[in-house]
């Protein structure tokens, strides 16, 4: 089965459902569950469904830590999602 995929989405960063349900949640946001932080990335989990308005069901959100164009601070942006299985 293909999974939904858009952006920056990198094969380290992909992780089957099974996997992000067993890794321990870091944060609790609105609609999502942060279960991966390092210095440049976070991996969020939505809580959502495609009934909540989600392009899919368990959708994977991917954030890069960047620096904001002539500034010289950086912030978290989205850089791309996929559903996972």
């Amino acid at each position: 089965m293909d999974r939904y995929m858009e952006g920056e989405v990198a094969p380290g960063e992909v992780y089957d459902l099974a996997e992000l349900e067993a890794m321990e949640t870091l944060t609790v946001g609105q609609a999502d569950d942060l279960k991966y932080e390092d210095s440049v990335t976070r991996i969020w989990l939505s809580r959502c469904t495609v009934e909540d308005g989600e392009p899919c069901n368990n959708k994977v959100t991917i954030e890069e830590l960047r620096r904001v164009p002539g500034k010289y601070s950086t912030q978290w942006v989205e850089v791309g999602w996929y559903e996972a299985l």
